[in-house]
């Protein structure tokens, strides 16, 4: 699956979820928001659960964000703030357990209707910090190796090899999505966030109050258990890793190779970086 056929389905079922709640409830409604509560809910719900199989997959790739940032804070005026990162990075599975399930509950909060103010606000903050991580990765690849991310005037062309992350990890293993892509679909997404922010009193519930914080809570504890259960106890169990069991690796490789080997160069295309040439 990719990103067009992903945002297809979220946007499938968000059009279901809204039919659904305007059934239930014949109440005066803001179509176009209660659209977006269902299509933000249910892509951080799929999103959440993507990486709650493997949520050791989202420790890692916060580790790297936090050396990262810890190299990068250590020689500006924030230098203060550096040596949160390595502790951080100590406890990068709690730190990665604790947001996607807080990830999905909100998800499930934005879909059902519920704590209103609570829930735009706490959208806003997670995309916001969403959006500082993947518009650093995708930044990163201006700036040149052994260059500080905040000399602005070192900057130079964008290369893909000077990223300092290769990947956000929005969606785990399950689809890669390049830097540039992912900070662009979360600055998409302040858009809605803002919107929830301004309308929180307008935004439709799906179930009754009582009954939608029963379904939040349930659903936390058991998201909790479930990444648990994939960090410490067992294998993902739909595994969507690369190297999963029952893969030829080395066969693989071999085809890679063989495919590499058997493409025929008929001219280079090169380019003056100074003129554009």
């Amino acid at each position: 699956m990719n990103l067009g056929s992903l945002i297809l389905l979220i946007g499938t079922i968000a059009i279901i979820l809204t039919l659904i709640s305007s059934l239930i409830s014949r109440q005066k409604r803001n179509w176009v928001l209660q659209f977006l509560q269902h299509f933000c809910g249910t892509l951080f719900v799929i999103s959440g659960f993507v990486k709650a199989i493997d949520p050791l997959g989202t420790a890692y790739k916060m580790e790297q964000y936090f050396g990262e940032f810890a190299t990068t804070f250590a020689d500006t005026w924030m230098s203060w703030i550096s040596p949160l990162f390595p502790y951080l990075s100590s406890h990068s599975t709690g730190f990665a357990i604790t947001m996607i399930v807080l990830e999905i509950v909100l998800g499930i909060m934005l879909i059902l209707g519920i704590w209103k103010k609570l829930t735009a606000w706490a959208f806003f903050l997670l995309v916001l910090f969403f959006t500082v991580l993947t518009g650093f990765t995708f930044l990163t690849g201006y700036v040149p190796t052994g260059k500080s991310f905040f000399a602005f005037d070192a900057w130079g062309p964008y290369t893909i090899s000077n990223m300092r992350v290769t990947d956000c990890g929005c969606f785990g293993d399950f689809i890669k999505l390049e830097p540039k892509v992912s900070f662009f679909k979360d600055v998409v997404l302040l858009i809605p966030a803002i919107f929830f922010l301004l309308a929180s009193r307008s935004m439709t519930a799906l179930l009754p109050e009582r009954a939608g914080k029963r379904i939040t809570l349930g659903v936390g504890v058991m998201i909790l258990a479930f990444c648990l259960w994939n960090s410490f106890y067992d294998l993902p169990v739909i595994d969507f890793r690369p190297f999963r069991e029952n893969v030829d690796l080395r066969g693989q490789k071999i085809a890679e190779e063989d495919a590499q080997a058997n493409v025929e160069i008929t001219a280079w295309l090169l380019k003056n970086k100074s003129t554009g040439r």
